[in-house]
């Protein structure tokens, strides 16, 4: 999957940048499109000497600091910067691990960048070689030139160097994109858990916020789809019966939840932005219903979680928020990702539960705020099913649990595993192996300590 998403471009080739064939390409020479800030072609691969070197760091690192874009090798270009050829080059994975050896030792710190091989049909082997690179919210990225660096960028169809002092305002700008995103998640997430019936449910809340916004238009036609998707529908990975009731939209958002009331969310809840940021949350444990065991009745003053069920919330956040993020509005790259639990406070602490041979509480001791774990992850690794997301999951779920007082997560490993024995066999144990058997995740039955 190509991170770079580009109307522009996608519009220019016809395709998807993860699509797009080599008769796509070709059609840029009939159509006589030319090189611009976003566009670059190069007859050649790039050679083996330092200079060479350089230069395919200064493209890549040129258009990770301005708006992204693509290089095509084996395209050649006219006076006039037009295509004029499609010669093409040698395709072969040795030559995509140069390239990503190149840039990794010579740009600082390394942007995000795909090689994509596309093939000609009728010369196997040879095709065109497209260096996808998205808009880098890590910017500015400097190419290491002696024992210093330069910081490149794309001034229309070519490239200049940042001066000192564009240097400095560069950096404060990444800052200020980072403290945007940390404010964007906690506005986010705010927004959603004021949507939540809290008087007897407990929550985990899900918020994630692309470093690559994306869009998609919001209209009648997109919240007809959306409310195709989603209504009648339980929107956990393994199916708990929370099902979405109502849809609407909100400002430059569309809204799913579940409950008894249009106002108020009980269950199962989303707001999903045009941006591609998104915030999700699940109940994980009812404080009046004594119909599974670790739960409360009306008098109970303690939200007993159980930890598989905060596990399979948090998966099913991240899955959703990051599909939201890439299909519906093509945002790309990272993002962002923050999960806490709701409501926790003095008067009502929460305490996190594994009754299978844990002996029921998991952990040291009750928290009385509420607990937040945010980390940072590929959009393509949560949206797909398989082992970025199970780790991804792991290392989120973990960073919860540890604020119990207890260091992993049970359920899933951080290299992408899921551990059998630590799922109930009654309530989930079948349907996760039947996920795990389809989305070819390895599984394990090797115990903590």
């Amino acid at each position: 999957m190509v991170s770079l998403r580009s109307r522009r471009l996608e519009g220019l080739l016809g395709a998807g940048l993860d699509t797009v064939s080599h008769t796509q390409v070709a059609a840029l020479k009939t159509n006589a499109v030319s090189e611009s800030y976003d566009l670059e072609f190069k007859g050649e691969l790039y050679g083996g000497n330092d200079k060479a070197k350089r230069d395919l760091a200064g493209d890549v690192a040129a258009l990770a600091n301005t708006a992204g874009g693509v290089l095509l090798l084996g395209v050649t270009e006219d006076e006039q910067a037009r295509a004029a050829g499609i010669p093409g080059v040698e395709l072969s994975d040795a030559e995509v691990l140069r390239i990503r050896n190149i840039v990794a030792d010579q740009v600082h710190p390394l942007p995000t960048f795909d090689v994509r091989q596309i093939e000609d049909p009728a010369q196997p082997g040879h095709g065109v070689l497209m260096i996808a690179v998205p808009r880098s919210p890590s910017a500015p990225h400097g190419v290491r030139i002696n024992e210093g660096l330069r910081y490149p960028r794309r001034n229309g169809a070519s490239i200049i160097y940042l001066t000192e002092t564009e240097v400095a305002s560069a950096y404060q700008d990444r800052f200020a994109r980072r403290q945007t995103r940390h404010d964007d998640l906690l506005r986010h997430e705010r927004d959603l858990t004021a949507r939540l019936d809290i008087s007897d449910q407990t929550y985990v809340v899900v918020t994630l916020v692309p470093d690559l916004s994306g869009d998609f238009t919001l209209d009648a036609k997109s919240l007809h789809a959306f409310r195709e998707e989603t209504v009648g529908r339980d929107l956990l990975v393994i199916p708990r019966g929370a099902s979405v009731n109502y849809t609407t939209v909100g400002s430059h958002r569309l809204i799913a939840h579940g409950g008894s009331e249009p106002a108020k969310a009980k269950w199962v809840a989303c707001e999903l932005h045009q941006s591609g940021a998104g915030a999700f949350a699940a109940i994980a444990a009812n404080r009046t219903d004594m119909s599974r065991p670790g739960q409360m009745d009306e008098n109970t003053t303690v939200s007993r979680i159980e930890d598989e069920d905060l596990v399979l919330d948090i998966w099913s956040g991240l899955r959703l928020l990051a599909r939201h993020a890439r299909d519906r509005s093509a945002a790309g790259g990272a993002a962002t990702v923050r999960t806490t639990i709701v409501p926790v406070t003095h008067d009502l602490p929460a305490e996190l539960r594994h009754p299978r041979g844990f002996g029921g509480s998991l952990g040291t001791h009750e928290l009385t705020e509420p607990p937040q774990a945010t980390s940072v992850f590929d959009i393509d690794d949560l949206a797909e099913d398989g082992p970025g997301l199970i780790a991804a999951t792991s290392v989120l779920a973990a960073g919860l649990i540890q604020h119990f007082g207890f260091p992993e997560t049970l359920q899933m490993t951080t290299d992408g595993l899921i551990r059998t024995k630590y799922w109930s066999r009654e309530r989930y144990l079948t349907r996760v192996t039947k996920w795990a058997t389809e989305a070819e995740v390895e599984m394990t039955d090797d115990t903590v300590g």
